[in-house]
């Protein structure tokens, strides 16, 4: 089981008062996403996705369609992702030193952000399930953040309910030197459903970067043959 918010909090660097800001250092003060250690200058200078995006895969248009080069003509289990940034500059820096350093508490920022995203508000939060990207099985044993898992649980504080259908299998390839269609292979192979995992109605998915959508699409195909209507994804950022 992974470590609770609570625990991991107790023994992190962001025990240690006063909170200086992850990215420039400096004191922060009251903020929205308390006590995760980022002060408001930082925060308006995250690299957020503006303008137009695709209308699947959430990444700036540089065209007048509704669909990027990549994602045009592609037929998909997954119909729309929403991530919150690009993963570059300040926007990569803080996720890496969630994802890396193990600041907890910054579950609490992306959270924040998160429940400000109004893709899905309608329905409302408590009309689906978040459902995050499992974790590696040995990643768990060793005791290392299950950081998809940890923002689930903080966005219960904003309405939202969530539901862990997916399991990781053991074993398998890492993504990074894939190409898509081998990730999408690799990826198919990884993923399968919890032997008694409840299977929500209405999902949407949960997990931190996003680079070909391989991960997302397979864990989208397997909600779906079980019965669950997947309205789409929310991701930390794309890569």
């Amino acid at each position: 089981m992974h470590r609770s918010i609570e625990n991991l909090a107790s023994a992190s660097l962001d025990a240690v008062f006063p909170r200086r800001c992850i990215l420039c250092g400096a004191i922060v003060g009251s903020v929205p996403w308390s006590p995760a250690p980022l002060c408001t200058s930082c925060e308006r200078t995250l690299e957020c996705i503006r303008g137009p995006r695709c209308g699947r895969c959430g990444r700036q248009l540089i065209s007048e369609q509704d669909y990027c080069v990549e994602c045009r003509g592609e037929e998909a289990a997954l119909s729309r992702i929403v991530p919150l940034f690009e993963f570059r500059g300040g926007a990569a820096r803080l996720i890496h030193a969630y994802k890396i350093g193990e600041r907890v508490s910054l579950a609490q920022y992306f959270a924040y952000k998160i429940a400000q995203e109004k893709t899905f508000s309608a329905p409302a939060p408590g009309d689906f399930f978040l459902v995050p990207v499992p974790p590696r099985p040995e990643k768990v044993r060793s005791g290392k953040l299950d950081q998809v898992g940890v923002i689930a649980e903080a966005l219960a504080r904003f309405g939202f309910r969530h539901r862990r259908p997916l399991v990781r299998l053991p074993g398998g390839g890492q993504q990074k030197l894939l190409d898509r269609a081998e990730r999408l292979k690799n990826a198919s192979a990884s993923y399968a459903l919890a032997p008694s995992g409840q299977i929500p109605d209405r999902v949407v998915l949960l997990d931190d970067v996003c680079t070909t959508g391989a991960t997302l699409e397979a864990c989208a195909k397997l909600l779906i043959q079980a019965g669950a209507e997947v309205i789409g994804a929310i991701v930390l950022a794309a890569d």
